[in-house]
């Protein structure tokens, strides 16, 4: 008999319900890569020089009701979005992050000016405000090599900002969708050319640094109805530790956990189901109920669980939902979530959680 059932049997017969079950983390892999983590409170806490070789951050930047994750090698960095949902969230949250991470860059836009520095790879998983909306900004500020995006076009102030910055620096910019012969897109009454403009597939792989790469797992084409279905998805390799980026990936409709997989998790599961098996999950769509049903959590089987949310209500809802917690727990997995001290911020939500993962070499 499932949870569920147990639950209802219990309470039809009039009995208390059961104490839920002691969930142990799940241990790490033997001989594998060592996994660390700590919560980051204040600026104070980030180093700031790169990991030594053959160890590797992963930063999960609490940016309010959004998603920002910075991945380090001693020899390379990869920003995975850059955006929040909230009011009173200042874009300058995750540049004055990445000051300290990486030092200070650019001009007086950039909060703490400085020499440029190099940020290899900026990838916007889809293009909605909450995952975007710093990174005009980031692509401003700092010496970016190459961009990634899903392609598919939002017709908004944001995205239009975006892709300005891009055609004004001197990174390759790297999309799913066809590239139009004039190298042109139209956003927002805008018409933006960008010059070294390239195109990318499901499968391809990229070498970051000695001993990392990413593999493109989800890049989708054709311009869907809603841009959470073109999540681009990476399954980052850090020395053995795998990190499984998945953007907003949903499974459709908000459902508990135990319902079939549909849409993007469906595509995962029957096309990379050993791929998208990781040590750590970005889990999809902020802890929505549209995503993580049981089955694919189940495949994924992290042993960490990265959760960007913050206090902004969609609908009635103030996301991560419960039911996805408790299936993460369920599966032995340890939850990071970016909204917990919430309230407690000084400056309002965002910024009080944020949290560094530290991959070492095994012993």
């Amino acid at each position: 008999m499932n949870r569920a059932a147990l639950l209802v049997a219990f309470l039809v017969a009039g009995c208390p319900a059961p104490a839920p079950p002691a969930y142990a983390p799940r241990p790490p892999r033997a001989g594998g890569p060592t996994i660390t983590w700590k919560r980051v409170a204040s600026l104070d806490d980030v180093p700031n020089l790169p990991p030594p070789p053959g160890t590797y951050r992963i930063h999960l930047i609490d940016v309010g009701t959004g998603l920002s994750i910075l991945v380090q090698g001693a020899d390379f960095n990869l920003l995975y979005d850059a955006g929040s949902n909230d009011k009173a969230e200042s874009p300058q949250r995750v540049l004055s992050y990445l000051a300290e991470a990486l030092g200070p860059s650019g001009d007086d836009l950039c909060g703490t000016p400085g020499d440029k520095k190099r940020l290899d790879h900026v990838v916007l998983s889809h293009p909605h405000f909450d995952h975007a909306s710093a990174l005009d900004l980031v692509v401003h500020c700092y010496d970016v090599h190459d961009v990634w995006d899903s392609g598919r076009v939002n017709d908004a102030v944001f995205y239009r900002n975006f892709l300005e910055a891009v055609a004004r620096s001197a990174a390759h910019y790297h999309t799913a969708a066809s590239v139009p012969s004039d190298h042109v897109v139209g956003v927002k009454g805008e018409e933006i050319s960008i010059a070294d403009w390239r195109r990318f597939s499901e499968g391809d792989t990229v070498e970051l640094g000695r001993g990392a790469r990413f593999t493109i797992l989800h890049a989708e084409a054709k311009q869907l109805p809603d841009p959470n279905q073109n999540s681009v998805v990476l399954d980052v390799d850090l020395g053995g530790a795998r990190l499984l980026l998945v953007g907003d990936s949903e499974s459709g409709e908000r459902r508990d956990p135990s319902y079939p997989p549909g849409d993007v998790e469906a595509f995962l599961l029957d096309h990379h189901r050993a791929e998208i098996a990781a040590d750590i999950l970005q889990v999809g769509h902020h802890g929505s109920k549209t995503s993580s049903r049981r089955a694919f959590i189940d495949a994924v089987h992290p042993r960490l669980a990265l959760v960007s949310s913050g206090p902004k209500v969609y609908g009635r809802t103030v996301l991560p939902d419960h039911e996805v917690i408790e299936e993460l727990a369920a599966e032995g997995a340890t939850v990071l979530r970016t909204d917990e001290h919430d309230r407690e911020c000084p400056d309002g939500p965002g910024g009080c959680d944020s949290y560094i993962i530290t991959i070492a070499p095994g012993k």
